[in-house]
């Protein structure tokens, strides 16, 4: 019994110190870690249930912590973008709009002259309200206390009465619009400004960015709904699928266009938020945009 006992407690004083020194060798690996000296998990020597368990909650926060490190460094480079591009969007209108007011201080313009210049001097003001209003609406909706204002919406009653709002405009483009509703109603639980402001995001887009008709459609699967809005577009590749939603993203690389590349980035984050999801395909040398949200059942 004495040697038995003399066994166990010089086993247990063998694990005692096998425990100690791989506590001591796991602080030595954080504390290579913290201070940058290494991105390398932690590895134990003495396989001990307990400990293996300890070394995996900490190997789960290591990633964590990269993770937040890598989201911060993205955050940091796309809100240096995005002050760079704002910058550039408000410098451009507002260096024509004092150009212009230059001009008009000159005695040597005729009358024929000063109007022509005062309706371009107000056509880049509204270029420039157009712009704040955005950037305005961006940072609404990506504020952590925006919330939807959620309610019953007949989305087959509601899309007509968007698409007539657009009426001036697209005899203005010559356009035509090919639609295909259904005649019955479709109820969404979910904010009907979030849906209209989708809605004349996708066919602002499409008006300024093609040429052609513009087919609207929608169609009820078993347990969505999907709004889909094609147009002619030649000039996009499939690698721009993969950034068409990024914000401030624009076909001309110039950024000389209308848009501001934010229309298409805001549309998406309203999806977000309503628990939907917009997508883009391209069909031959036409670009599909499809809003999903999920069905309810109908009252």
């Amino acid at each position: 019994m004495v040697i038995v006992a003399v066994v166990i407690a010089a086993a247990a004083l063998i694990r005692l110190y096998l425990l100690k020194k791989e506590m001591k060798r796991i602080h030595h690996q954080l504390h290579d870690y913290n201070q940058g000296l290494t991105g390398k998990k932690i590895d134990l020597n003495f396989l001990e249930r307990d400990l293996e368990q300890l070394a995996g909650e900490i190997n789960n926060l290591m990633d964590l912590v990269a993770d937040a490190k890598s989201l911060r460094r993205r955050t940091e480079y796309e809100l240096k973008q995005s002050i760079s591009n704002i910058s550039h969007d408000l410098r451009t209108p507002l260096t024509s709009i004092l150009g212009y007011i230059q001009l008009l201080e000159s005695n040597q313009l005729s009358e024929e002259e000063k109007q022509e210049y005062v309706s371009i001097a107000k056509s880049r003001t509204k270029r420039l309200q157009v712009l704040l209003n955005e950037f305005f609406e961006l940072s609404v909706i990506e504020s952590m206390d925006y919330e939807l204002k959620m309610a019953k919406v007949d989305i087959a009653a509601l899309i007509p009465d968007i698409l007539l709002g657009f009426y001036d405009r697209m005899n203005e483009h010559n356009r035509e619009a090919i639609i295909q509703l259904p005649e019955e109603k479709i109820v969404l639980n979910t904010d009907e400004s979030a849906i209209k402001r989708v809605v004349e995001n996708l066919i602002t887009n499409a008006i300024h960015h093609s040429n052609g008709p513009i087919w609207i459609s929608m169609e009820m699967l078993k347990s969505t709904v999907v709004l889909s809005i094609r147009n002619e577009a030649k000039h996009l590749t499939p690698s721009d699928l993969n950034i068409l939603f990024d914000r401030f993203y624009t076909a001309d690389r110039s950024r000389s266009g209308k848009g501001t590349g934010l229309g298409l980035f805001i549309a998406r984050s309203l999806m977000v938020k309503m628990n939907g999801e917009l997508t883009a395909e391209l069909l031959g040398d036409h670009l599909v945009m499809k809003c999903e949200w999920k069905l309810n059942k109908q009252i």
